[in-house]
């Protein structure tokens, strides 16, 4: 068997990327430099559509991707499976080897979230399922060539010849799929006889198996979720040849649909077959050069619109290589606390499940949450499985004591009702692994329950939970930091016990001994502690809290919990976004929309106002206005959902933060090209380097700020400073700054805009914008420097994301 000396590769590969570079400057010389540029700069910003139909493209790839997960999907969010899937497709820009490296490298990121069958098998169904959808559109453009395009008989022949081939590899790929062929595990058995690839073979067999099984599986037993993928793979090629036609409408050309899938199918011929080439530099143009013709397009045009589909796919692996560096970068935190093999991952689950029998986590504070009897046939209302804000008020309320820190979360619970919450939570998704479960016998009273959890727990402090309300997080963190071995604390609605108790576990051994009488029910636990002398009631208020006994409760909770996502800073103007977008907020919790999709959206909708702007002219800038004021609505929409469905991260915080930053920046060089374009006069170019200037400059100091000031909460910024600046009030500079700080709020911004825009007055906040801008950094580091020093005391309150 030949094969190419390991020396002789590089040299090789380093030869065909150069050929490929040479033909690529030869089609651009035969083509004309000067056509080739007119028709690119033809497209304008029109580009920018051309990227944004891609990045649906992708996103609806990665949904199709997410649903081949199966019941797995919940354990990583959409925003890291769609930066997977941009950093495999930023490799695959490499050739058949990039491919490869790609697809290997979603594996190994799913590896510490599941077992490796599954990440293996859903990355195999992924890339499957696209090459099965791919295959059809070929055979659909080759068959509607050979109606619409008058072919030399010979070519009309080889052309039916390699359609039927194709519907024979798609007719022979749907049998063994039906039939349930073992085609990977025969495969590997053959592979096997081969000496060097025995030892390797045997290995692996069992997990190609495993693999093999759960592809099976997914066809034959969730029909619904393999049609889903399938169409939705089917769907990212239909918008593939909406680019194509996207394309060529801004260069000038109407083209069909017909027409748009032939091209379309060829190009994914060209593909195949340039998979040689790394890069497929060269050829993929030549090629598209040539198919161009078969419809009467000059050489410019077909190579434009290769060229523009280059620059696509360059812009998007440069995202995707940014994702690459992140996810390594966050991969490395993971696998320190994921490793292990899947029989150790299914000996946790099963320890998890016996309750306190094995050892617990060392740690400062234990929650325990304790779960009454609920109806069985699930007729009748469930307090603890009744869902507020798209979540069961229990596991609400493990995810709230698992976001202050709390280290081991206990669910005391009867065997018979335990059942039905265990499947009700695990649906989901979103139930923590660590939860460990108690199920006691139905006749055992709360003492012997509560007595069997102080004694199985390693941690100091216990904060004893009720499962039948829903709480602020706020009062659960002053549970958990409440300190005092000789007293308890209990958090009182007036007369009424919320139902959180914080205590020792020494102080739960002291009332076994003290008070002999054992204490019935939950309800009797202050009376108890009261009896004794040694607990602290702490007022609460009613809007922080509700119990849930019924649906009317629920209509309550449900009420309070929007009030709840209101937070202290919110200005006049925030408070009007709130009022639409709390709604919104409430829409988006039903799907499995992440924040951090959210973030991404708002995103779009601000380059899609940037670019109304860049038009110029009154009505646009309108538009852009418009838009520009939707986007910051949305904006409160991703700390919202985050808030509401418990999925704040660092992460989430960075990425929101960068979003803001360059919808600032697209929307204020949109502005600039827009008066300009406009005005004919370059003195909104000054204007516009000047607010660039001042907005680069603003972003730095703030973040600087940030890290001085809010290091581990960068959330709180504004609430820090704004707790500074009122203790300086007699500075001048920081009263200024503390009175006019509202001007710089996104929330503010967009409503400024919009005015001005309606009284065709852009240019004055164009400028005024201008000026406040380069005023926002030296208030930044003047305050970073003079707060420094003395740090903000701890807020109150719940940690909350924008």
């Amino acid at each position: 068997m030949f094969r190419i000396p390991e020396k002789a590769r590089l040299p090789l590969r380093v030869l065909a990327i150069s050929m490929g570079a040479l033909l690529f400057a030869y089609l651009v010389w035969r083509a004309g430099p000067a056509k080739l540029r007119e028709n690119i700069v033809t497209l304008g910003w029109g580009f920018t559509w051309v990227i944004a139909l891609t990045g649906i493209s992708h996103v609806v790839r990665t949904w199709a991707w997410r649903i081949t997960l199966g019941d797995h999907r919940e354990k990583i969010s959409f925003s890291r499976l769609f930066g997977l899937r941009l950093g495999a497709e930023a490799a695959g820009q490499l050739g058949i080897l990039g491919q490869t490296f790609g697809d290997s490298f979603r594996v190994s990121q799913l590896n510490s979230l599941m077992p490796m069958a599954t990440g293996l098998a859903s990355v195999t169904l992924d890339r499957g399922l696209y090459i099965v959808t791919s295959i059809m559109v070929t055979i659909a453009g080759i068959l509607t060539a050979l109606f619409m395009i008058s072919l030399p008989h010979a070519v009309r022949l080889y052309a039916a010849l390699f359609a039927f081939a194709l519907i024979t590899v798609l007719l022979l790929v749907l049998i063994a799929a039906r039939k349930r062929w073992p085609v990977f595990s025969s495969s590997a058995r053959v592979i096997g006889r081969i000496p060097s690839l025995k030892n390797w073979i045997e290995k692996e067999y069992l997990l190609i198996q495993s693999v093999e099984t759960r592809l099976f599986e997914f066809h034959h037993h969730t029909p619904k979720a393999f049609w889903s993928s399938f169409c939705l793979n089917l769907a990212s090629h239909c918008i593939a040849i909406l680019e194509v036609c996207l394309v060529l409408s801004l260069m000038g050309i109407k083209i069909g649909f017909l027409s748009a899938l032939v091209i379309e199918a060829l190009t994914k011929l060209v593909n195949v077959i340039g998979n040689a080439n790394p890069g497929n530099i060269g050829t993929y143009e030549g090629a598209n050069m040539l198919i161009g013709k078969m419809f009467g397009l000059s050489g410019a045009t077909g190579l434009a619109l290769a060229v523009t589909r280059r620059l696509r796919s360059l812009f998007w692996a440069g995202v995707g290589i940014i994702c690459l560096f992140l996810l390594t970068r966050s991969k490395k935190g993971r696998d320190s606390n994921n490793r292990g093999s899947t029989a150790e991952t299914v000996a946790k689950d099963s320890k998890a499940q016996t309750g306190l029998a094995s050892v617990p986590p060392v740690g400062e504070v234990a929650a325990a949450i304790f779960v009454g009897r609920t109806e069985a046939d699930g007729s009748q209302f469930s307090s603890p499985l009744a869902r507020v804000g798209s979540l069961p008020i229990l596991l609400r309320t493990i995810l709230a004591a698992q976001k202050i820190g709390i280290t081991q979360i206990t669910v005391v619970v009867d065997p018979i009702t335990k059942l039905r919450v265990q499947h009700e939570l695990a649906s989901t998704g979103r139930l923590p692994r660590s939860v460990q479960w108690i199920d006691m016998a139905p006749d055992a009273t709360f003492w012997h329950r509560l007595r069997f959890i102080a004694t199985g727990t390693r941690c100091q402090r216990l904060v004893l939970i009720g499962e039948n309300s829903t709480y602020h997080p706020s009062l659960l963190q002053k549970a958990s930091e409440w300190n005092d071995e000789d007293a308890a604390l209990a958090l009182m609605s007036g007369d009424r016990p919320l139902g959180i108790y914080a205590l020792s576990a020494k102080m739960i051994r002291d009332l076994a001994e003290h008070y002999p009488t054992p204490v019935g029910s939950f309800e009797e636990l202050e009376e108890s502690l009261a009896a004794m002398g040694s607990v602290v009631p702490i007022p609460v208020r009613d809007d922080l809290w509700q119990r849930v006994s019924a649906p009317k409760d629920r209509q309550a909770a449900e009420q309070k919990l929007n009030g709840w996502l209101v937070k202290p800073t919110d200005g006049i103007f925030a408070r009007t976004n709130r009022r639409i977008s709390i709604p919104i907020s409430r829409q988006i919790i039903k799907f499995p929309i992440t924040p951090n999709m959210v973030s991404l959206f708002t995103l779009g909708v601000g380059f899609a106002s940037g670019l109304f702007f860049a038009y110029g002219g009154y009505w646009n800038a309108v538009c852009g206005a418009f838009l520009c004021l939707f986007a910051s609505i949305l904006d409160g929409c991703d700390g919202e959902v985050a808030r509401l469905k418990f999925q704040e991260s660092d992460f989430g915080c960075w990425l929101e933060t960068v979003c803001d930053y360059l919808f600032y920046l697209v929307l204020f060089v949109g502005m600039t090209i827009g008066l300009w374009r406009s005005s004919g006069t370059k003195t909104y170019l000054v204007w516009g380097a000047l607010l660039l200037f001042g907005a680069m400059a603003s972003f730095l100091a703030i973040g600087w700020e940030r890290h001085r000031l809010a290091s581990g909460r960068p959330e709180q910024l504004l609430k820090i400073w704004q707790a500074h600046a009122e203790s300086r009030s007699s500075n001048p500079f920081l009263y200024f700054g503390r009175h006019m700080e509202f001007m710089a709020r996104r929330c503010f911004f967009p409503y400024a805009i919009l005015l001005f825009a309606l009284c065709d007055m852009l240019n004055v906040a164009f400028i005024l914008s201008a000026i406040g801008a380069n005023l926002v950094w030296p208030i930044a580091l003047y305050s970073s420097s003079t707060f420094a020093e003395s740090r903000s005391p701890t807020v109150a309150g719940p940690a909350t994301s924008a």
